[in-house]
């Protein structure tokens, strides 16, 4: 007798075959016509077609990706499955982050509604902050905004160079959507990139608030950040100058009119030592001190 390949039992079973295969056609085929896929990173259900593509950017980034299940739970064409996912992250799993070669244990449940056409529905459902803990990403709680306050994130990428700052640049930018919010992070990218290639270059500071973003970015000199400033920035330059491009934008250059100590604690006698020069021995108890930080 041959098997009965519209049974739920066969029909869950070929979903996770598939994923484990990686076949985003086979779990495809498992969907109804009209079926749709449901997980925390969806905003709404999604059809069956890109549910593959779900399939391949997964086991594109966990090229070992592979799913454990029990039993399924359930009658009446509504089921419940627990799944363990295991796979080492080799490629990028989102936007703007690059593979963090961590390897991820995570498990969750799919809640499914189905008959004999295949799958109706998927819910999943998974701990996201786990996840990101997973992957060595930072999962923060906070608000977006408490009183006058407003809370983001940000990122300091910092040169060999451990020479006190000659000028200071200070900049803010505004985009006009979340979308634009993207654009100008990926310009500010190849900025980045580019500024690393300058001797004179110190570091940068930047992060979002909202859709305002802000960088603080020290140099040596103002031919420094000039000759920097004359690659891919020009790029950003013309689209901001010759599209409809950000909602609002300052910048400005500041020179010190004050350059101060830097001080490090000893961590054998406790004693505040002024290491601006860099030298390497406790003057109180003569114990190696750490390595003078960066002046930015």
């Amino acid at each position: 007798m041959q098997p009965d390949t519209s049974s739920p039992q066969h029909i869950l079973a070929a979903y996770f075959e598939g994923w484990n295969r990686h076949d985003a056609e086979a779990v495809i085929a498992t969907f109804a016509p009209d079926g749709t896929f449901t997980d925390p990173t969806t905003a709404s259900p999604i059809p069956a077609q890109e549910v593959g593509d779900l399939v391949r950017s997964l086991c594109s980034a966990m090229p070992d990706l592979h799913m454990q299940w029990t039993a399924a739970l359930g009658s009446l064409g509504h089921f419940a499955v627990e799944w363990r996912l295991r796979g080492r992250n080799l490629g990028t799993l989102f936007p703007g982050v690059g593979p963090t070669e961590q390897t991820i244990d995570l498990a969750g449940i799919d809640v499914f509604t189905l008959d004999d056409s295949g799958i109706r529905s998927v819910r999943r459902y998974y701990d996201q902050k786990s996840l990101a803990e997973q992957l060595g990403l930072m999962a923060l709680i906070q608000p977006i905004a408490q009183g006058p306050a407003q809370f983001g994130y940000s990122m300091r990428v910092a040169s060999d160079n451990r020479k006190p700052p000659g000028v200071i640049a200070l900049t803010w930018i505004a985009a006009a959507s979340p979308s634009e919010k993207e654009r100008i992070r990926a310009h500010s990218k190849q900025n980045v990139r580019d500024f690393l290639g300058e001797p004179g270059f110190l570091s940068i500071v930047t992060g979002f608030t909202g859709l305002r973003g802000f960088t603080v970015t020290a140099w040596e000199d103002e031919a420094s950040m000039k000759r920097a400033l004359s690659k891919h920035h020009t790029v950003a330059m013309r689209e901001l100058f010759g599209e409809s491009f950000v909602a609002a934008v300052w910048t400005s250059v500041w020179t010190p009119s004050r350059i101060n100590r830097i001080w490090v604690r000893c961590p054998h006698c406790g004693s505040l030592e002024d290491v601006s020069d860099d030298h390497r021995s406790c003057q109180r108890c003569q114990s190696e001190l750490p390595s003078r930080p960066a002046f930015w």
